[in-house]
């Protein structure tokens, strides 16, 4: 089409007493959907009193275009009086989108271009004012109308825009506001919106048009803002004014660009990357992602879970998307005309658009949490509903479950737990595990750089959301767990039982082996697992192929199990593995059984497990770094042999326990029926598979540093088996021939119950829920004296190291990185979470280990010296062993406090973290300065990962008791220090001279940032993908046979 002017006529004449020469306009109107509102906008723009315009309507790919009347019909019939013209996008691609295709395909002299919705009406005399207002003011480039509502042009919708330094919207209006004339003067604004807006062609095509990318939602914003930055200016006309449905923010119709929280956050983020200023940016992109994260949690008081992961998208686009919209940034600034400072007078103070805000939210508030008055009308009949319910079988069955573990875990939730292998307490400062994961340098036995597990991430979190009650975090941890494990039991066999099933498979899993074993031999690796494994083995099921309900999502259930298979890594690495091998013979036996290749489910399997492995970037990269320590792990590892693991049973479960879910396993492959069937027949395959995997793996590969933790998946299994049991009973043993298998059935039923009771009656009444029960660990009051000894006895204000001697203080740490070492090096407060899964250095174990076979046999009197190197100042022994004797007979090492079973020593050897001194520690490969005195002077702490001194003279030799790590970097003033090889830590030569400041540090890694930054936003693409629900899922998602009872 060829929009061209086609004179002015009559009574429009130039040299008029307007004095306004009559320029060309081209209305462009877009439309998606809009058949309730086009005829009137149309008619409108035909009826218009300003006769030079043409129109075109561009039609945004909708899908009922073809109904009738047709959507081209419709135009020609209403803008028959006008030159018009009619385009149909293929696609959907936003208003601004649209547009530009449109000018793409049209040639037109049109001095201005007017946008229009589809649900937007003109006044019959809005046009002509408008444009006598654009041309009376060169410097106007965009122009808009007074909005008003659709049905009631009393009421005032918009009267031009301003922002906040966030390119927040502020309308200045009050909700419902009458239009009485008080805002009947012409203003100019920050922007208007794009319901109607005037714009010059030649500035549009200069700005470059609409920015596509954006699609929808604050495109208006961005192009008003480009323009101001061009140094034009942007104004509002009363005197025209147009009516405005608001149809897609009040619901009235569907947008292909959903949902609008995502969109709206992203293109302003995007629109302030490009169009402010240089300084301004640096400062408001971080503030800008500070505040979404502020909404973030607003948005969980609201109750719109949803709105979280809208924002966390949002910013991960832009994030993805960050070299085009630099590039469009480098176009918008190099056609910059004016200050950003020049726009302030536009904008409005973060306070003023804070109380419209909460005004906003605070309905949203009420609408989402109930108003009082319902509330209070319908108090009756909940408390009646709640009576109803309680009397219910099912609220029965609950509370008896939650009263027999407040039995078995009584001396977990209301004692002091004594801290065994990872099951470790929470330091005293609240962020001190979080931080453990951010640090750069963390100090755990021998020291380690960063990375860390991101183990700490999740484990930090709750004494965070305990407002720092750090006493109360444990249990707080031991809590969420059982709950996460019942849970996701119990969500897996919704799909294919009913409630009775679902209470016996979450029950048995819940107070079966695992959670046992785990919290007895202190397994904190083993519990992590156990809670995640139902979640990880259902998105298994459905990825596979031996579960699909509907509206089944692959891809989000790729997302599950990398998400899941995470988090259980993030404490048992070789549990990918676990992941990887169950999910290619799921996929093979599926395959098998469906006599097809499963090729798709083994590369989703495979995707998602590498998926799992990027979660934990950079810390799964140390997995394939270090010397090996298969030998020493292979003799750790007892698995108990193939039976057991198939049995899932470990040395600490009662045999009867564990044999009652293998007994209902059997009844139910012979009893279930169709896809009860064949679950329980992948879950056997399951158990067998991967008992066989793990116990072949295990000389060579132990994937699991512990039995407790090679046993979930079996024993997670048995629970599931257990209650396909119940439902065959309920559901498919019905639909038999009555005959001898009924009572065998039920016989079976009676038998697995009585065993089951056997085993866990007794563990119950004494309260065998208890770390350290299960053997090889001190009790909580001897850990709690030593303490209290060392902090008594300290010199050195916490800075320096104990020695625990013997596995009996703590037990098997199920470290998969570190063999087991018969010591332990911790700070003076004990062992402590942040204390896990980091700090092993082979180098410094085997000098250590050295120090200690040589005072142990009596080779040395003078083990001070060589514990001092490791800045060890107190070792601790037990108190019968046979080595004390040698350790007394050290010249300096004195006792410092003898307990009932304990014996505190004291290093009188000097001991420091970091200092100077002439030569080298034993420690560090110099034994000669065993038989002579040395003396270091000492380095202070500073902030962070570093330590200094005031005023150092050399030579001498700067050394730090900590991993080799060439991270560290000592300076002398302007001057590094050269570093010196040693058989352990880190040492450098201080070169002669005079007096000057010495500096050690650990210096930043590469990438740390855009590590973290990166890790983030991954994190929350993979939460956000696995959390989407398709609308067939939402509403039906549960499977027909799972509501039956």
């Amino acid at each position: 089409m060829k929009a061209t002017s086609v004179g002015a006529k009559e009574g429009f004449r130039r040299g008029s007493s307007a004095e306004t020469e009559a320029v060309a306009v081209l209305a462009i109107v877009v439309t998606h959907r809009g058949r309730r509102w086009i005829r009137e906008c149309l008619a409108a723009l035909a009826n218009q009193s300003y006769e030079l315009m043409d129109i075109l309507v561009v039609d945004d790919a909708s899908p009922d275009h073809r109904s009738a009347p047709a959507l081209k019909r419709i135009v020609k019939r209403h803008c028959r009086r006008r030159r018009w013209g009619y385009l149909r996008t293929a696609r959907p691609l936003g208003f601004g989108g649209a547009i530009n295709w449109a000018l793409s395909r049209v040639r037109t002299d049109a001095e201005l271009l007017l946008f229009v919705h589809d649900d937007a009406a003109l006044e019959p005399d809005a046009l002509a004012s408008m444009v006598r207002r654009i041309a009376a003011d060169p410097a106007t480039a965009i122009l808009g109308p007074k909005i008003v509502g659709w049905n009631d042009p009393s009421r005032l919708e918009e009267v031009g825009m301003a922002v906040d330094r966030f390119g927040y919207p502020y309308k200045g209006l009050e909700r419902g506001e009458i239009d009485v004339g008080q805002h009947d003067h012409p203003s100019e604004v920050f922007f208007v919106t794009s319901t109607c807006m005037l714009v010059r062609h030649e500035v549009f095509r200069t700005l470059g048009g609409w920015d596509a990318r954006m699609r929808a939602f604050s495109e208006d914003l961005d192009l008003c803002w480009r323009a101001r930055v061009a140094g034009h200016s942007v104004r509002v006309e009363p005197r025209a004014a147009a009516r405005h449905a608001i149809a897609l923010a009040t619901g009235q119709r569907l947008s292909p660009f959903t949902p609008a929280r995502y969109y709206i956050r992203r293109n302003r983020l995007r629109s302030i990357a490009k169009s402010a200023s240089g300084l301004r940016l640096v400062w408001l992109v971080p503030q800008f992602v500070i505040l979404a994260v502020a909404e973030m949690i607003a948005f969980v008081v609201l109750r719109q879970y949803g709105e979280i992961v809208n924002i966390a998208r949002a910013l991960g686009w832009n994030l993805l998307r960050l070299p085009q919209t630099w590039l469009a940034r480098v176009k918008v600034q190099r056609g910059r005309a004016v200050a950003d400072r020049s726009l302030n007078r536009l904008t409005v103070k973060e306070t003023t658009r804070l109380r419209a805000y909460i005004s906003y939210q605070a309905e949203r508030l009420e609408e989402a949490w109930g108003r009082r008055a319902e509330l209070l009308g319908r108090r009756t009949s909940r408390i009646r509903a709640v009576r109803t319910r309680v009397s219910q079988p099912t609220s029965v069955v609950a509370g008896v479950l939650v009263l027999l573990l407040l039995i078995g875990w009584r001396n977990v939730l209301w004692t002091e737990p004594a801290p065994v292998g990872q099951l470790l307490p929470f330091p005293n400062d609240s962020g001190a595990v979080l931080g453990t994961y951010f640090s750069l340098w963390r100090e755990s036995g021998f020291g380690a750089p960063w990375p860390a597990s991101p183990a700490f991430l999740v484990l930090g979190l709750f004494p965070l959301a305990l407002l720092g009650a750090t006493s109360l975090a444990f249990e707080a941890m031991l809590a969420a767990f059982a709950v996460l494990a019942f849970v996701g039991a119990y969500r897996l066999m919704s799909e294919l039982a009913g409630r009775p099933a679902r209470w016996v498979a979450g029950s048995f899993y819940l107070l079966g082996g695992v959670g046992y074993a785990g919290i007895r031999s202190g397994d904190l690796g083993a519990l992590l697992l156990g809670a995640i494994a139902p979640f990880a083995l259902h998105a298994l099921l459905r990825l596979t192929g031996w579960l699909r309900p509907p509206g089944h999502d692959p891809g989000a259930e790729l997302a599950r199990l990398a998400l899941s298979a995470a988090i259980g890594a993030s404490l048992v690495p070789g549990s990918l593995f676990l992941w990887l091998g169950a999910g290619v013979l799921l996929a093979a036996g599926r395959g098998l059984m469906s006599a097809r290749w499963p090729l798709r489910e083994m590369v989703g399997v495979c995707v998602s497990v590498a998926l799992a492995w990027a979660l934990l970037l950079p810390w799964s990269l140390g997995w394939f770094s270090g010397e090996p320590l298969v030998e020493e792990l292979g003799d750790v590892v007892a698995y108990g042999g193939v039976l057991d693991l198939a049995l899932g049973r470990v040395p600490e479960v009662p045999l009867a326990m564990a044999l009652a879910p293998v007994l209902l396993g059997g009844l139910a492959a012979t009893l279930a029926a169709g896809s009860r069937r064949r679950l329980a027949l992948a879950l056997w395959l399951l158990i067998g598979g991967t008992t066989l995997f793990t116990g072949a793996a295990s000389p060579a590969l132990p994937l699991a540093p512990s039995a407790v933790q090679a046993a979930v998946l079996p024993w997670l299994c048995l629970a599931l088996l257990a209650g396909l049991a119940v439902a065959a009973v309920v559901l498919d043993l019905p639909q038999r021939r009555l005959g001898p298998l009924q009572p065998a059935a039920f016989g079976a039923l009676a038998v697995a119950a009585a065993l089951f009771a056997a085993g866990l009656g007794p563990a119950l009444w004494s309260g065998e829920w208890m770390p350290g029960l299960a053997g090889g660990a001190a009790g909580s009051d001897t850990i709690a004296q030593i303490t209290a000894a060392l902090g008594g006895e300290a010199r050195t204000e916490g800075d320096s190291r104990v020695l625990w001697v013997g596995q009996e203080w703590f037990g098997d740490d199920q470290d998969p990185f570190a063999p087991q070492t018969g010591y332990e090096l911790t700070g003076l407060q004990g062992k402590r979470l942040p204390d896990v899964l980091g700090g092993f250095d082979g180098r410094a174990h085997e000098v250590l280990s050295q120090a200690i076979a040589a005072i142990e046999q009596g080779a040395t009197d003078r083990g001070g010296r060589w514990l001092g190197g490791f800045d060890v100042g107190f070792v601790v022994l037990p108190e019968d062993d046979q080595q004390n004797e040698a350790w007394l007979a050290q010249r300096d090492i004195a006792v410092a406090r003898e307990g009932a079973g304990y014996l505190v020593l004291e290093n009188r050897a000097q001991v420091v973290r970091a200092g100077v001194a002439p030569e080298l520690p034993a420690a560090a490969g110099n034994r000669d300065v065993l038989s002579r005195p040395r003396e270091a002077a000492e380095l202070l702490r500073g902030a962070g990962e570093s330590w200094d001194a005031a005023r150092i003279s050399g030579p001498g030799t700067l050394f730090l008791a900590e991993t080799t790590d060439e991270g560290w970097a000592g300076s002398v003033g302007e001057r590094s220090l050269e570093r010196r090889r040693t058989a352990w830590g880190n040492a450098f030569l201080v070169p002669e001279g005079g007096a000057a400041r010495l500096e050690l540090s650990f210096e930043r890694p590469p990438g740390y940032l855009v590590w973290l930054v990166g890790l983030g936003f991954l994190w929350l693409a993979t939460f956000g993908a696995a959390t989407v629900r398709r609308a067939s899922e939402a509403s039906g998602g549960r499977h027909r046979t799972g509501g039956r009872r």
